[in-house]
């Protein structure tokens, strides 16, 4: 039981995310910024609990049943997945060598971002449910979650954990900016910001590199 938490941790942890983390800044230096960033990561904690528990319950089933009756479906997932993440990998490190990719949030997300309310809890929402749709290591993540936990308890604990720790290095960043002291803020999301510029998709490429290794050994083993 511990070792599924851990392993969605870990997996939630390798979910990194460079824009999430780079709209931290822009809502903290707005105006009422803890209302801000609690509404719009309150957002996206919902969204990623309710596409988990829908693939929980759908996927993970869909597989659970094939897996007992066709010995080759799992390691052909795990292969697949593999192959997604390693070109997944391949297209951001070509477009990262082109200049392409950016942190920052496009035009149409910085208005989102303006706004307040439910419209900042929507925005929220919707950045991680189009993130989770092309998120190969979510679906596996709640496949596996869906396969293990079959009381509805462990299956919301399940994918809690993996949502809260795929949330934590934006939860992290409004951490930080709470406990720098007022004179200090500036500089420190300057930091923050020059850290995701030189390392989050590198990070992100890493990463899923590492990832379709594992599915590889799993999928031929």
């Amino acid at each position: 039981m511990y070792g599924l938490y851990a392993s969605l941790a870990l997996l939630g942890l390798a979910a990194i995310d460079p824009i999430g983390i780079g709209i931290m800044p822009l809502l903290l230096v707005r105006q009422h910024p803890y209302k801000r960033v609690a509404l719009f990561l309150g957002g996206s904690f919902c969204s990623l609990m309710i596409m988990g528990l829908v693939c929980a319950k759908g996927f993970g089933h869909i597989v659970l049943r094939f897996e007992h009756r066709e010995t080759w479906f799992v390691p052909t997932v795990e292969l697949i997945a593999a192959l997604i993440l390693l070109g997944i990998a391949l297209l951001l490190y070509i477009q990262l060598k082109a200049g392409k990719l950016a942190v920052e949030p496009s035009g149409k997300t910085r208005r989102w971002l303006r706004l307040g309310g439910w419209r900042l809890f929507v925005a929220g929402g919707v950045l991680v449910v189009v993130q989770s749709l092309l998120d190969v290591v979510f679906v596996i993540a709640m496949i596996r979650v869906g396969q293990l936990q079959h009381s509805n308890l462990g299956l919301i604990t399940a994918v809690a954990t993996y949502t809260l720790t795929a949330l934590v290095l934006q939860i992290a960043v409004v951490v930080t900016f709470i406990f720098t002291p007022p004179r200090h803020r500036t500089r420190m999301l300057e930091n923050i910001h020059r850290l995701l510029v030189r390392y989050a998709y590198e990070a992100v490429i890493i990463v899923s590199i590492v990832l379709s290794a594992i599915l590889l050994i799993l999928a031929l083993t």
